[in-house]
């Protein structure tokens, strides 16, 4: 009989091992976000509604070393993760680990703004502790040291992946990401209008390796050195595949490398574009600065910066510039969700160029006299196999986008798979009225997506008179 007491409590302990994972539900489930790690076991997934969180229980968030994962109701879309935001209201951080988590601990798909600490405004990862954070905003967050990202400790391998750490500040050093004796891996992220007296957007410091890979730094700005990365003191960095440029400092505007009590600092660069190349990297007496291969200095041709658009226009040079030998991992992405690599070659920064669908253009009239006084120039669009030309957003289209010659008519033909617009003939020969003989068409236009399409025509221009 006691063989089989133990046989039955055997099985107990198989059955309740092998329970699914749980799901909790923020705010339906539980008031507020720490309330439902609480309730979490390892590998139980918190699931936060769109909207704004604040008061106790939604900031300073602690895993307490568990391996779950935080996430908006979808990481993958732009519109949800701007629209779930953690709002410390200047109480304190959004998320600390301090208990040894490593990567399964994950925070994804999340807005995290209006954090205060001492160490990392939003994200503060220390003791031992490697978390996993993914497709984030980290907006507006204030620190002593980085704004938006503090990583301490030689054994914390943090990954930030896929974010956007935008206008965060410090007082002493890292706008945007600190680093003391930490490593790490930085990746196809968007780094930009932070602010400290050093290390603009990045600032590296004591013992560790930090990685910073296809990652955009711009618009940065520091009040001392290095608008853009800052390493001190034995801090060992490696940046490849990634885009210095337009941050600002009095003194590097871009990189600075500094030593301290004979410590050895260096930093390595390989197939980077960086702004001014090595006269805005600077070295003090005794560092490091180990020039790789394929680094550029020309303009890498944002679509708007201003606007913090640093997606590549079709003519920029960091399009297949990276390593020739790279291979992208199976669940590689650039920070849009799009596959690594979609050319030739890898990108440089946190955009891979997606080329727009080659759409098939025809327009009538093929001679186009600059005398006649017909109402319209008629374009079909068609796309290739696989494409549903319903989803073509007439809205978008343009002739020849420098004059965005829009259509005033267009109807979608599903049974022949085209697209038919009527576009205005009198603002076409304007357009035309300086070109004469075969010129080239193009017409643009997206999907409901966003993806792009375009496609090209020849017509003959007759000159008035002939």
């Amino acid at each position: 009989m006691k063989h089989k007491k133990i046989t039955i409590c055997f099985l107990i302990v198989l059955i309740a091992g092998s329970a699914p994972a749980a799901v909790h539900l923020v705010p339906e489930d539980y008031a507020n976000i720490q309330a439902a790690v609480n309730a979490c076991q390892d590998f139980d997934t918190v699931v936060i509604a769109a909207g704004k969180y604040s008061g106790s229980g939604n900031y300073s968030i602690n895993f307490k070393g568990k391996a779950i994962t935080v996430r908006s109701t979808d990481p993958n879309d732009q519109q949800v993760v701007n629209s779930t935001i953690i709002d410390c209201e200047g109480d304190g951080r959004g998320f600390v680990f301090n208990m040894g988590e490593d990567t399964d601990s994950k925070v994804a798909g999340l807005t995290i703004t209006n954090g205060d600490g001492l160490a990392g405004g939003a994200i503060y990862s220390s003791k031992n502790s490697s978390p996993l954070i993914t497709n984030c905003v980290i907006r507006n967050n204030s620190a002593v040291f980085g704004g938006g990202i503090a990583c301490t400790n030689g054994n914390s391998y943090p990954v930030i992946t896929n974010c956007q750490i935008i206008a965060n500040s410090a007082l002493v050093g890292g706008g945007g990401v600190y680093c003391n004796g930490a490593n790490p891996k930085i990746a196809s992220c968007i780094i930009s209008g932070n602010v400290a007296p050093d290390g603009g957007a990045i600032y590296s410091h004591n013992a560790g390796n930090p990685l910073i890979v296809n990652c955009t730094i711009s618009g940065n700005v520091a009040s001392n050195s290095a608008g853009a990365v800052y390493c001190y003191n034995s801090s060992n960095l490696s940046i490849s595949h990634s885009i210095l440029w337009g941050d600002t400092a009095p003194y590097a505007s871009e990189v600075m490398v500094v030593g301290n009590s004979g410590a050895a600092t260096s930093i390595h660069i390989s197939y980077c574009n960086i702004q001014g190349h090595n006269e805005n990297v600077i070295a003090e007496s005794g560092c490091t600065i180990d020039w790789g291969q394929g680094n550029i200095d020309l303009d890498p041709c944002f679509v708007n910066p201003g606007s913090n658009d640093y997606h590549l226009l079709e003519e920029s040079p960091c399009i297949d510039a990276g390593d020739p030998e790279f291979i992208a991992g199976s669940d590689e992405t650039d920070i849009d969700g799009n596959p690594r690599i979609l050319g030739e070659k890898i990108d440089l920064g946190a955009d891979e160029f997606v080329p727009p669908i080659p759409a098939t253009v025809k327009i009538m009239p093929k001679t186009l006299n600059l005398e006649s006084n017909g109402n319209w120039i008629s374009c079909t669009i068609a796309l290739p196999d696989g494409y549903d030309i319903g989803d073509v957003d007439t809205d978008t289209i343009v002739l020849n986008e420098n004059e965005e010659i829009g259509p005033v008519w267009s109807r979608t033909n599903q049974g022949a798979n085209k697209v038919l617009v009527k576009l205005d003939r009198f603002q076409t020969q304007q357009m035309l009225n300086d070109v004469e003989g075969l010129v080239e068409l193009t017409v643009r236009g997206e999907l409901i997506d966003g993806t792009e399409f375009k496609g090209s025509d020849t017509i003959r221009v007759l000159k008035r008179g002939q």
